[in-house]
């Protein structure tokens, strides 16, 4: 029985080999930390920016409805748009540049997994497209709420509500 277990022992020792940093890989790992950062500060700004996004529109019909005097105004449906495009626009943005860093982030872990001659990781490509970044499933409020504003005024100028 103590020779199974030491064939146990010494197949394991050859699957794991003890990993000793050298001064590539600290680097690699001192990058790779500060990206981590980076992304998740990133992450954070995108959830603000949905946040804002809708209080300034709850604001923005507020401050309409006093400057229109309570009148349906193509305003009501422009301002809306036009706040919810250029946030779309900052939080692609920031989704596009959080792939780039996530994207940099596995290739400095491959990096460290070649160099120590591992070679069963899942270390994933990441792409970063902008296009990708425009139409993805986080952007689904901007899209819902574009599309409730063009139907609002569209609406509003075929004289459908008034």
């Amino acid at each position: 029985m103590s020779e199974v277990g030491d064939l146990i022992s010494m197949n394991s020792e050859l699957e794991q080999q003890e990993y000793k940093r050298n001064a590539t890989d600290e680097i690699d790992w001192i990058e790779i930390t500060q990206l981590h950062e980076a992304t998740l500060k990133i992450s954070q700004n995108c959830f603000e920016f949905k946040k804002l996004c809708v209080a300034l529109i709850g604001v923005a019909a507020v401050a309409l409805g006093k400057l229109t005097s309570n009148n349906l105004d193509p305003s009501y449906f422009i301002v809306p748009l036009l706040i919810s495009f250029g946030f779309w626009i900052a939080d692609f943005t920031a989704y596009y540049f959080q792939r780039v860093t996530r994207r940099r982030m596995n290739t400095r872990l491959q990096a460290i997994a070649n160099r120590n001659e591992v070679t069963d990781t899942d270390i994933r490509p990441v792409e970063a497209s902008w296009i990708s970044s425009m139409f993805n499933l986080s952007m689904t409020l901007y899209f819902v709420l574009m599309t409730l504003s063009v139907l609002g005024l569209v609406l509003l100028l075929k004289g459908v509500i008034s």
